[in-house]
C-alpha cells in the first residue's frame, strides 16, 4: 500500500459509515471523508450525480430517509489494498422490500477519497421515492 492505511483500517473506515447509519448518525462519518472526496452515484436516482465532500454530506439525511439502515445487510464485504467493497442488501423504507448496492470505497491516509455507488435494480427505490412526492 502506498499510504499508512492497512487493509483493516479501510475495512474499519467504511464499515463506521453503515454503523452510523444504523444508529441514526448517518452525516457521522463527515470526519473520515478526504478534503478531495468524489461521490459517484447513478443519475436517475433522485440524489444521482457527482458529488464533492460537502455535497455527499447534504445528501446523507435524503439517503437515510429512502433506505432503512437497520435492515442493512452484507453480502460481501472486502478489501484489497486500500480498496473496499461492501455488496449490501439494504430495506427500502415504507416497503418490505430492500434492494442491493454495490459500494466501492478508496481510502487514503486513514480518509475516504472516492465513493462509487452501483445500484441493482432500483425499481421498487424509484417506485417509493415517485411515490411519495405526489
Amino acid at each position: 500500500m502506498t499510504d499508512s492505511t492497512t487493509i483493516d483500517d479501510a475495512k474499519a473506515i467504511v464499515k463506521s459509515f453503515y454503523d452510523g447509519g444504523s444508529e441514526g448518525r448517518i452525516t457521522g462519518f463527515a470526519d473520515r471523508l478526504a478534503e478531495n472526496f468524489e461521490l459517484f452515484v447513478p443519475p436517475q436516482l433522485p440524489w444521482g450525480g457527482r458529488y464533492d465532500r460537502a455535497g455527499y454530506i447534504s445528501i446523507l439525511p435524503q439517503v437515510a430517509e429512502t433506505l432503512d439502515f437497520g435492515r442493512l445487510r452484507y453480502v460481501s464485504f472486502v478489501a484489497e489494498g486500500s480498496h473496499v467493497v461492501a455488496l449490501i442488501d439494504i430495506g427500502v423504507r415504507g416497503t418490505s422490500e430492500s434492494i442491493m448496492i454495490s459500494e466501492h470505497w478508496d481510502i487514503e491516509n486513514g480518509k475516504a477519497v472516492r465513493l462509487l455507488v452501483a445500484y441493482f435494480d432500483p425499481t421498487v427505490l424509484l417506485d417509493q421515492f415517485n411515490s411519495s412526492q405526489k
